[in-house]
């Protein structure tokens, strides 16, 4: 009787535990429940290996320069990647698909491969003319032999090093998009990272500030861990919008509830510390566009909310609903007033004056970099081969080394060709269109105001890439693709 007793205890036991857990059993089969508990134990397992490779990959790359240094960068490109597979080795649990999405990144990874194929001389010279005229010449002058078959890039093995920076990010945008599906009731943790290494950095360029070091990043030295200011600034744009929006969502749920515990109370005002660290640690950067970019996708993305409409949202006419067009407002013209430093400001004073535009010489690149777009513009000079094909182009500083456009929409189009820039284009308003989705008609989705913060973030970077490169940096673009993928996950758009 006591063992027959015991036996149908513990069966109840295990019932109740697998119904909380979802899972229906018969009652009295323990066998199955204890290989089911083993189970998700593994799956989790899994999923929190993936997640803190993902984290700490991260921070490496941040912290060892941006990553712009390939022996220190391949280890967090491979952490990256298996993590990846830890992601999505899981068939069964994986988030529901978006399979043309995933067709169209899928054609662009396999444009970039075919760039490095050897190919038939006919087939080059038919493709990309200039090229195969600047490889006649070199062979005619060398002695090679002139039918040898030739890549459409102009450095095949510059464009294989760039192609293995690009797939650590698109395996760091799978990667984040599983996990937001997976912690879709709690996608703060999957932002996490992005913002913490962020905050670190902000941090520390304070304290170098406080110190005395580097305190002339506006000369051209770095900023934090990185040896550039604009770069380091872009790092701490795309997390900024974030976290203003983490702070929001923490507000808005602790004012919903009916017990008021110290608990949120204190998570409110430590992401509110981080928001004021990242927005300093902008403006000592002295990084122009750095500013510009988080002012302008701050007031734009503030726009939207009182735009936006709910099905809870009632009429609010007259000055009831007035406080929904102030605060846009304010917010933007208090950071524009409040916030710039005096040496910010005299940074802005000098972008006025045309010696300073002639020795940056950008908009001559820019202009150089429309020629080689014209002359390269169905196949491009090869991923990451801009520098090896500008120098013929090149009118600004002939003597100098050029080795970006400081414009990546310009870049993009000289190294991929315009066929397949289109088909960027295309991934590009994929993630915006997600994203700009859940913000104007999904109000009452439990993840909206993190919609509104990636929006900004995305916004901010593709407003700063105007006029520089930061997705050109391996650590901003392992950021850019992580936050991405959250954009595009269906754990973003849960009601």
């Amino acid at each position: 009787m006591t063992n027959s007793h015991k036996t149908r205890g513990e069966n109840y036991f295990l019932l109740t535990l697998d119904r909380a857990r979802g899972v229906p059993l018969r009652l009295g089969s323990e066998q199955p429940v204890r290989a089911k508990g083993l189970s998700n134990l593994l799956i989790s397992a899994r999923r929190w290996a993936a997640y803190w490779l993902m984290a700490a990959s991260l921070a490496a790359s941040v912290l060892l320069q941006a990553g712009v240094y390939p022996r220190q960068w391949e280890w967090s490109a491979l952490g990256v990647s298996v993590a990846a597979i830890l992601a999505v080795s899981a068939a069964s649990h994986r988030a529901p698909g978006d399979k043309w999405g995933f067709g169209v990144l899928g054609v662009v990874l396999a444009w970039v491969t075919f760039q490095v194929v050897p190919l038939p001389p006919f087939v080059v010279a038919r493709l990309s003319p200039g090229h195969w005229n600047a490889v006649a010449a070199v062979r005619a002058a060398t002695g090679s032999a002139s039918e040898a078959w030739a890549a459409l890039s102009v450095a095949p093995s510059v464009t294989i090093e760039r192609l293995l920076d690009v797939i650590p990010a698109v395996a760091a945008f799978v990667a984040a998009r599983e996990m937001a599906w997976w912690w879709r009731d709690r996608i703060w943790i999957v932002t996490a990272p992005v913002v913490g290494v962020a905050f670190f950095e902000g941090l520390l360029r304070i304290v170098q500030l406080y110190f005395g070091r580097a305190a002339d990043a506006g000369a051209g030295l770095g900023a934090g861990t990185y040896a550039n200011h604009d770069h380091f600034a872009g790092l701490l744009e795309m997390a900024f919008p974030v976290a203003v929006a983490l702070a929001i969502s923490a507000w808005r749920k602790h004012a919903a509830e009916d017990n008021q515990t110290l608990g949120p109370i204190l998570r409110i005002v430590l992401l509110l510390a981080i928001c004021a660290c990242l927005l300093t640690g902008i403006v000592v950067s002295l990084s122009r566009m750095g500013f510009l970019s988080t002012l302008a996708a701050a007031g734009f993305t503030m726009l939207i909310i009182p735009l936006s409409k709910g099905k809870t949202d009632g009429a609010r006419p007259g000055w009831r609903g007035a406080w929904r067009w102030v605060v846009p407002l304010a917010l933007p013209l208090s950071i524009l007033i409040l916030l710039p430093s005096r040496e910010l400001v005299i940074r802005f004073a000098d972008l006025a004056s045309t010696p300073d535009l002639s020795k940056e010489g950008r908009v001559e690149i820019w202009r150089d970099t429309l020629q080689l777009i014209g002359d390269n513009q169905w196949v491009g000079c090869g991923l990451g081969a801009y520098e090896h094909c500008f120098y013929r182009y090149q009118t600004v500083d002939p003597d100098g080394t050029v080795n970006f456009a400081h414009n990546d929409y310009l870049q993009i189009v000289a190294e991929l060709g315009i066929p397949c820039s289109l088909l960027v284009g295309v991934l590009a308003g994929w993630i915006v269109a997600r994203t700009l989705a859940v913000v104007l008609w999904r109000r009452g989705a439990r993840n909206w105001e993190l919609a509104v913060g990636l929006f900004a973030s995305l916004a901010a970077i593709g407003l700063h890439s105007l006029a520089d490169f930061n997705l050109y940096v391996p650590a901003n673009a392992l950021a850019f693709a992580w936050l991405s993928g959250i954009a595009v996950s269906p754990g973003l758009r849960r009601s």
